[in-house]
């Protein structure tokens, strides 16, 4: 049996990758195997994710729910700090395998002891885990669009994606069908615990080590920490992005909240939205992706700017059918947000480098749930209505892409940003 765990697997899929041929769907064979694994993994997470703050609602208070999300937002926080400077240092194959060890062991303890106070620490120790595998997902693709010069980028990003939000359009969909068949949240949990182990099994048995062991050692001997190796383009994008950012993860973490709570809808019609949004992406993801490519910039103020109006929709509106309308609208913003995104978040930065970039940019924008969930929290109990916080964050969104708009004007050529990165 061929060795499958490092290097490319055939001469044929080498000149590919050379030329820059994308293959089916833009993917060549090795992005194809971490699409697969990737798909594995979100199971354990959109089988029991969808309806966790709505499950934590039934006995819990506000506060709580607010520093559950907080405290897990630290453990993801210091994952994505690590991960990327681990991904680096020791490949990315290794790194992933690791990240489920502690998403498996935090699934396994919420199952046995889902009470207050060892929720916060079992979701935290899940979310860790999912932030290192996060950064993978975008870690792998980015290596061998270096290898291409860029072709396609966006649409790699996303694409590779693709499994994953068809299983993530599925399983809210199952979940829900099961909780009114009789099952409650801890079978889901189970659930998650099981498909965790799978997908570490398949990490070991599919993905390929996509970082050269050249650019490995060359890491090695350079620091630990280089944030000023990332770039100017880099910083402007992480700081043109945060206030938006904020606005998004203040409402978010409250969605499932907001719609059967205030508009009044049960689970199941929730979970079958969810489901209905992650299928409309895999359905425009390749189209679309194809039009970002062509305009990095515009397709991400576009996104954020359209993301703030619709944030600001759900305020406004009720129904099931516009909870699935707006559900289907919102998969065009997010599907450009995504590749826009994370093509322009390493495309001017050194392989030796691309690990930690994906991560502290993750970092930074996710440390605005340290505050994002208790403000959002906080316009929840003192204004006692979630559509009142929708509406705040969708104006601050809208507000947020005209300085973002400022911020990508002022991004230089690959060139001058790579000599501004090597003059410091």
């Amino acid at each position: 049996m061929p060795d499958i765990s490092n290097g490319v697997s055939s001469d044929a899929e080498s000149l590919a990758i050379n030329q820059g041929s994308s293959g089916f769907l833009s993917l060549s064979n090795t992005l194809w195997r971490l699409a697969i694994v990737v798909g594995i993994a979100q199971f354990s997470i959109s089988i029991w994710n969808w309806e966790f703050s709505i499950f934590l609602e039934t006995f819990l208070e506000p506060w709580q729910l607010g520093l559950t999300f907080s405290i897990s937002t630290i453990a993801s926080l210091t994952g994505y700090f690590l991960s990327g400077t681990i991904a680096d240092r020791i490949g990315r194959k290794r790194t992933m395998m690791f990240a489920f060890l502690p998403a498996a062991l935090g699934l396994l303890l919420l199952v046995n002891y889902p009470v207050w106070p060892f929720i916060p620490l079992e979701y935290a120790s899940i979310m860790f885990g999912w932030s290192f595998i996060i950064i993978m997902s975008r870690a792998i693709p980015a290596d061998e669009i270096e290898k291409t010069g860029g072709h396609n980028a966006a649409r790699r990003f996303t694409m590779v994606l693709m499994p994953a939000f068809i299983v993530d359009g599925i399983s809210p969909a199952i979940a829900a069908t099961l909780l009114n068949l009789g099952l409650i949240p801890r079978d889901l949990h189970i659930m998650a615990g099981i498909g965790s182990i799978i997908a570490f099994l398949a990490t070991f048995l599919l993905i390929r080590e996509s970082l050269g062991e050249d650019i490995i050692e060359r890491t090695k001997k350079g620091p630990l920490i280089s944030f000023r190796r990332l770039g100017l383009n880099f910083w402007k994008l992480a700081i043109g992005m945060f206030a938006f950012i904020f606005f998004f993860n203040s409402a978010l973490a409250y969605y499932g909240n907001l719609i059967v709570g205030e508009w009044g809808l049960d689970e199941t019609t929730f979970g079958y939205a969810w489901s209905g949004f992650s299928i409309a992406m895999v359905l425009l993801m390749h189209t679309i992706s194809g039009y970002v490519d062509r305009g990095l910039k515009k397709s991400l103020f576009v996104a954020i700017l359209t993301n703030g109006v619709i944030m600001a929709l759900f305020s406004l509106v009720s129904g099931a059918w516009n909870l699935f309308l707006l559900n289907f609208i919102w998969a065009i913003p997010v599907v450009m947000w995504i590749g826009a995104e994370r093509t322009l978040v390493v495309q001017d930065v050194d392989e030796e480098n691309k690990g930690r970039a994906l991560g502290t940019y993750q970092f930074i924008s996710s440390s605005t749930n340290l505050v994002a969930a208790p403000f959002g929290a906080y316009i929840w109990t003192v204004t006692g209505s979630l559509r009142t916080l929708w509406m705040i964050s969708g104006i601050g969104g809208i507000i947020s892409a005209i300085l973002l708009g400022g911020a990508l004007q002022s991004m230089s050529g690959k060139k001058a940003a790579k000599a501004s990165a090597n003059s410091d």
